[in-house]
């Protein structure tokens, strides 16, 4: 790989949201301090109440993708059933409906030998490009099958052949997952499976749903572990979708006395970071939550926060690649859009506009899936959004979002280059070849392991640009460059 490429810029003058994120310096603090108390003390009120006055906007929203990031099911009720494509009901019983249980070993799962009825389904997660399924589980014994993995998880086998005991585990107990990931078009699914063996609860609804009550959930969960509980059919939230308080906080204090000053409007928030993270605590890839163990979301977020205080973010791959980046650090999986983003600053500087922007400053959240006519989810068509600032280079800038375009190809096991998603990149940058590229070598930011040799390479670990004061404050040594451990 070549040590340096020249970059191309393609920020010019953003119009709309981002410029008064640009000029907050000139304005007032937004939100203010009354805002920001209610937004992390706050009580949820539901966007039933909301639609109380917001009627146009809420009709729009119930149309939204946003509303089909988790669902009921018909084990909530035979109204529900429709939740679930008319397809997959179908052909149910043609598929691997087990249970994923727990781990055995590292790669090695549960599941159970039992398949289960669309009927048992009380969950149901996604509805635009994929589906997946919860069924409820008590944590007690029951014969299993074992999943295995030789991938590092992309694909699952169920070895049907013989079965083992699953001495059960209460820990576990919970909305839990099916072995199988189905698409909208009649007959595609995800023949690789599905291995997820922690619950909805324990894993990703903070995500899917909007006011997950963590606290309430780990309360549950120990007092059901020692018996002083039912069940966990719980799940803790103010709306089984991403309603209205998602994005402008807790409501129950602007419903009982509605006032501009006890409710927050994105757009107007005066922080770039604050701003950005309206979108981002969920639209990301997070390593790990670090308060609450198995949680892959950023549960007990509420605006305001900081990301490093719930989680940690997937890793880059400096030089090298992986699953989830390419070796310059681009996003190769969904929900990687801020960290694409966020490069933006470490490749242009502090001036460069795309990393000042929110996702809002050019998609309608209150229209995504809707659409206007030109685009489902921008407020414009795709390159009159770009042409905003591009003028007339709009389309020959849009090649950006290809970042597989010129690359090789990557597969398991061989990760290494550039190579990224095939759309939706957000690093907006090209190289001297017009290819979508992320950080060149001389930009890499990396960490040194708590007593570790700086000498040695494996002790240093990649870390992104936006985390080296947070890194340092814990009293790691930060480098950057292509090879700290030669310098």
């Amino acid at each position: 790989m070549r040590t340096m490429r020249r970059s191309i810029s393609l920020a010019a003058v953003l119009l709309g949201g981002a410029i008064i994120a640009a000029g907050s310096a000139l304005a007032a603090d937004y939100p203010s301090a009354k805002q920001a108390e209610i937004a992390h003390n706050g009580e949820y009120a539901g966007a039933a109440t909301c639609k109380a006055c917001h009627g146009e906007l809420h009709a729009d929203w119930e149309k939204t993708r946003h509303t089909m990031k988790a669902r009921k099911g018909p084990a909530m009720g035979k109204e529900f059933l429709g939740n679930i494509y008319a397809w997959v009901q179908r052909d149910w019983d043609k598929f691997e409906t087990h249970m994923v249980l727990d781990t055995k070993e590292k790669g090695v799962n549960y599941v159970t030998t039992k398949k289960y009825q669309v009927e048992d389904v009380g969950i149901v997660i996604g509805q635009v490009r994929k589906q997946r399924y919860g069924v409820y589980y008590d944590g007690a014994p029951v014969e299993a099958y074992l999943q295995t993995t030789k991938d590092g998880g992309i694909s699952w086998t169920i070895d049907t052949s013989q079965t083992v005991q699953f001495a059960g585990n209460k820990e576990r107990a919970g909305w839990k997952f099916l072995s199988m990931v189905m698409k909208p078009k009649d007959g595609e699914f995800y023949k690789e499976g599905y291995g997820e063996y922690y619950s909805l609860q324990e894993r990703c609804i903070g995500c899917h749903t909007t006011g997950f009550d963590p606290v309430a959930w780990n309360t549950a969960k120990a007092d059901f572990v020692a018996g002083k509980r039912k069940d966990l059919k719980d799940i803790f939230v103010s709306d089984i979708e991403i309603s209205c308080e998602a994005c402008h906080g807790p409501g129950a204090t602007h419903a009982a006395a509605p006032d501009k000053d006890n409710i927050i409007n994105p757009e107007k928030i005066t922080d770039t970071e604050a701003r950005r993270m309206v979108c981002n605590q969920c639209h990301t890839r997070t390593a790990k939550n670090i308060n609450h163990k198995g949680a892959n979301d950023l549960r007990g977020y509420r605006l305001g926060d900081q990301y490093m205080d719930h989680a940690d973010y997937v890793r880059p791959a400096w030089g090298k690649g992986s699953r989830n980046v390419s070796a310059d650090g681009k996003g190769r999986r969904d929900h990687q859009m801020d960290m694409d983003i966020r490069l933006s600053e470490t490749i242009k500087g502090n001036h460069s506009v795309h990393a000042a922007m929110a996702c809002f400053d050019c998609h309608d959240s209150h229209k995504v899936g809707i659409g206007n006519g030109q685009s489902k989810t921008l407020k414009q068509g795709t390159v009159e959004t770009c042409a905003a600032c591009h003028q007339g280079q709009a389309e020959a800038v849009l090649k950006v979002m290809n970042a597989a375009e010129g690359w090789p190809k990557y597969k398991y096991g061989e990760w290494g280059g550039e190579g990224g998603r095939k759309s939706r990149t957000h690093v907006f940058n090209l190289d001297a070849e017009g290819r979508s590229y992320g950080l060149t070598p001389d930009k890499y930011h990396w960490a040194l392991k708590k007593d570790g040799d700086a000498k040695n390479e494996a002790d240093w670990e990649s870390i992104w640009p936006w985390e080296k004061a947070g890194v340092e404050t814990k009293g790691r040594k930060v480098a950057i460059g292509a090879t700290p451990w030669k310098q």
